[in-house]
């Protein structure tokens, strides 16, 4: 097993320079990685790892969990300082286990959208932490995939450690709002516009028995006006008091939950 004890190693400096930089991960097709559940979760699932780092005082604690990495890797699991762990850790209290992982291939469109499917298309979402919250989630209820248009990244590290795992399990697409539309349309998809306007149809009220694809805009400005009048059906979350908004995460929830309730 490799010691590294320099912040100037090339791997350390490929970590760092991927972890800040959205450019940098879709230049080299690669992300990162930080935590021991992460981690091994993302093992499991299959994912590809260009190499891993662990700190002396995670081997110490988590050294038998982690033999399955050691070993499948050997030449590319290295072992760190814990103040080298502190130096590229982006989290308090950092457990010490890092990887840099491959960006999977990309999955076209046609192959995730499926007659009677259940989506998610977040348009302009810009909230790492949000983004993450919406795929586990999704994850949870059984949501079949998620269409991002103009979104923040998903492989941002804030992203990442939101999902908890769910990044690896559930298909993400990032695409242009017209091919979304389109391979929608081909489908035979109903697309509904997630809108404040009390003259919208109530969610509960919506008929998700063949599927649909329900569209979820900004935080701030929630979906475009020209948006959400492409969608067939404007729905809307009935609230009662003073409340007249959610955070854009809990109202996918909410939403996420009616539109898989009966599978």
């Amino acid at each position: 097993m490799t010691v590294i004890t320099s912040k100037t190693n090339e791997n350390i400096k490929l970590y760092r320079r991927l972890s800040s930089s959205k450019k940098a991960r879709y230049t080299e097709k690669l992300y990162t990685l930080e935590g021991v559940r992460l981690i091994t979760d993302a093992a499991k699932e299959a994912a590809r790892f260009h190499c891993v780092f662990a700190s002396d005082g995670c081997m110490e604690k988590y050294g038998e969990t982690l033999k399955f990495l050691a070993d499948e890797y050997k030449n590319r699991f290295y072992t760190i300082s814990d103040e080298l762990a502190e130096y590229i850790s982006e989290t308090d209290g950092t457990q010490g286990l890092f990887a840099i992982a491959l960006m999977p291939e990309d999955i076209p469109l046609s192959d995730m959208i499926n007659e009677n499917g259940r989506y998610i298309m977040l348009s302009n979402v810009q909230d790492p932490g949000n983004m993450g919250t919406v795929i586990r989630t999704a994850d949870a209820v059984g949501v079949d995939g998620i269409i991002c248009c103009g979104c923040c990244d998903i492989y941002n590290p804030k992203t990442i450690r939101s999902t908890m795992g769910s990044m690896l399990r559930v298909p993400v697409v990032c695409s242009d709002e017209d091919s979304a539309f389109a391979a929608l349309s081909e489908a035979g998809i109903k697309t509904y516009a997630a809108v404040i306007d009390k003259d919208a149809v109530s969610l509960t009220d919506c008929d998700f028995s063949k599927g649909g694809a329900v569209l979820i805009g900004n935080e701030g400005s929630g979906l475009s006006h020209e948006t959400a009048d492409r969608c067939d059906v404007k729905m809307t979350i009935r609230m009662h008091g003073s409340v007249n908004s959610l955070n854009a995460a809990m109202a996918a929830g909410i939403i996420m939950w009616e539109l898989c309730r009966k599978l």
